[in-house]
């Protein structure tokens, strides 16, 4: 018992090595993303070369992105199995299948079909699996860490994916792109493997056979839990509105790089590793010292920062400020998602987490589409640079708007 006590008085990145069930999970997912940032490379380049068609690369990302749609359902059934289970055989899953369309890619038997079949399989995976990772948090971490530990996954991500997308180019080049996603299908089973070696506590919501009542009644608990909890409400709302506001900013970075800069896909490259930076550096930072603030001081902090940063962008036409800007819009990523996360987990009961998180997932993406069919009259209508301020304006309205709330600003 005084060891317990002892660890949660620690606080910074050097408390999470008495985690040691987190740090073998945390070791798989972070392998697990250095694979899926080469994917991401290597898997539109394998489509591309099967297909030399835009709309049927388009198409199996649309097809990809369907079953998020049904992540609130998913949630019902993650909630009532074991989140160690789910994880491992997601895991799995998604390695077998990337590396049966690895191999099917290197003896030339690989069909378009089976593409479509690949992205589908592997985002279910996903719908469930992302859930199932968000449950097991709250058994492997005391409440009090839960910042740090998110923000060390979201640091490492960072670097994982830096890392993934600088070989990629490399191991393509000496080996393939079916070597690529070999490696890829490889890092899935390591994750699954970290996970099964990982003791995780077993929580599940009801043993009782489910029906369609039973299944339309636990659906319902998640928002109920979202609705009833101004906190867990207000960081839905602004994860939201960063997912619809970010979809034209990012449609028009290039546009921004190109016309505004004159820098051009190098510009646009550079940008892109600043932000990337700025993520593992403000992760790093808001893991090691988030704990002495205010969880609503530091969302809001964070969210005025970046607001801030996109409107400075608008009035910047030098690639050097630029970049500068677009590492401090990184750094605050990681400071709003991180702390809005731990307020998540700490607010919901461990047994209807997997329908919150989901019921939260499924919401922020259905504003993906608007904002990205906006961006596209956006940019042809408007000035980039002027979009780009009344969307930071937008998102310092947003964020003022919880100050009115007490229950978010005594947390």
């Amino acid at each position: 018992m005084e060891a317990k006590v002892e660890v949660s008085k620690k606080n910074g990145f050097l408390v999470l090595k008495e985690y040691p069930d987190f740090l073998k999970v945390w070791i798989g997912r972070t392998i697990s993303r250095f694979g899926d940032a080469l994917d991401g490379i290597a898997f539109m380049w394998l489509m591309y070369k099967l297909t030399g068609s835009t709309l049927l690369m388009g198409s199996v990302m649309a097809v990809s992105a369907v079953p998020s749609l049904f992540g609130m359902a998913a949630g019902v059934f993650v909630d009532r199995m074991d989140k160690k289970k789910v994880m491992v055989l997601m895991d799995f899953f998604r390695g077998i299948s990337t590396a049966i369309i690895a191999i099917l890619f290197i003896v030339d038997s690989l069909q378009v079909w089976q593409l479509f079949a690949f992205a589908f399989f592997n985002s279910i995976c996903e719908v469930f699996s992302s859930p199932a990772r968000s449950s097991a948090m709250q058994v492997l971490i005391k409440k009090e860490h839960y910042l740090t530990a998110n923000s060390l996954s979201q640091a490492s991500g960072a670097i994982a994916e830096i890392l993934g997308m600088g070989v990629a180019a490399a191991i393509i080049g000496l080996w393939g792109v079916g070597a690529a996603i070999l490696i890829d299908a490889a890092t899935f089973i390591i994750s699954g493997i970290t996970a099964l070696i990982a003791n995780i506590e077993k929580v599940i919501s009801s043993t009782d056979k489910l029906n369609f009542s039973k299944f339309f009644r636990e659906l319902f608990e998640g928002l109920k839990v979202i609705k009833s909890n101004s906190l867990i409400f207000i960081n839905m709302i602004i994860g939201a509105a960063i997912n619809i506001l970010l979809a034209p900013f990012n449609v028009l970075m290039p546009v921004y790089s190109d016309k505004i800069l004159n820098s051009g896909e190098q510009g646009y490259s550079i940008m892109g590793i600043g932000i990337m930076v700025g993520t593992v550096l403000g992760s790093l930072i808001v893991g090691q010292i988030g704990h002495k603030f205010k969880k609503s001081t530091v969302v809001i902090t964070g969210f005025l920062v970046f607001a801030g940063s996109i409107i400075a962008l608008g009035f910047v036409n030098t690639l050097f400020l630029a970049v500068i800007f677009s590492a401090t819009m990184g750094a605050c990523l990681p400071v709003i998602s991180a702390t809005g996360m731990s307020v998540i987990q700490t607010h919901t009961p461990k047994e209807k987490m997997g329908r919150v998180i989901s019921t939260m997932q499924t919401i922020g993406l259905i504003g993906m589409p608007v904002g990205f069919a906006a961006s596209g009259i956006i940019g042809e209508s408007l000035n980039v640079q002027y979009t780009f301020i009344a969307i930071g304006v937008i998102m310092l309205i947003i964020c003022l708007l919880p100050l009115f709330n007490k229950e978010f600003r005594s947390n």
